[in-house]
């Protein structure tokens, strides 16, 4: 199986892509609102929006890469949290920098479990359907 990093790193980028014009969208027709403006159990369409968009963009680098399509969508799942904890990472350290170490919030082990359980299955999916569909 062979990883082609050109059809990861689009991957990626799309991902990131759909998911900032996805957001965009979801807050302008009112599927998202402000978490600070209510506490609440309120729906959120932002796991959807980003279990699409992954789904979406592993598709996308699985077919580009024309090989290994799961292997190459589970490659943009892992490269996706690569990404997103680096940029997380940059945040809070500006943070620190700003305010001292207690302005950090809590750690929610819980949930990055989950959302990167959320991530590497929407990728998975999505390489998986670019191996069962037919390259044409």
């Amino acid at each position: 199986m062979t990883l082609r990093w050109l059809a990861i790193a689009i991957g990626v980028a799309l991902a990131y892509g759909l998911q900032v014009g996805g957001g965009y969208l979801a807050a302008a027709t009112g599927l998202v609102r402000d978490p600070s403006a209510e506490l609440g159990g309120e729906f959120s369409a932002l796991p959807i929006l980003q279990f699409a968009c992954l789904a979406i963009a592993s598709y996308a680098a699985g077919r580009i890469a024309g090989v290994a399509g799961f292997l190459n969508g589970v490659a943009v799942g892992v490269a996706f949290i690569v990404v997103w904890a680096g940029l997380n990472a940059w945040q809070e350290s500006q943070l620190v920098l700003a305010y001292g170490p207690l302005a950090l919030p809590a750690m929610n082990l819980g949930g990055v479990v989950l959302g990167d359980v959320l991530i590497l299955s929407a990728a998975a999916f999505g390489g998986w359907l670019s191996d069962r569909w037919p390259k044409a």
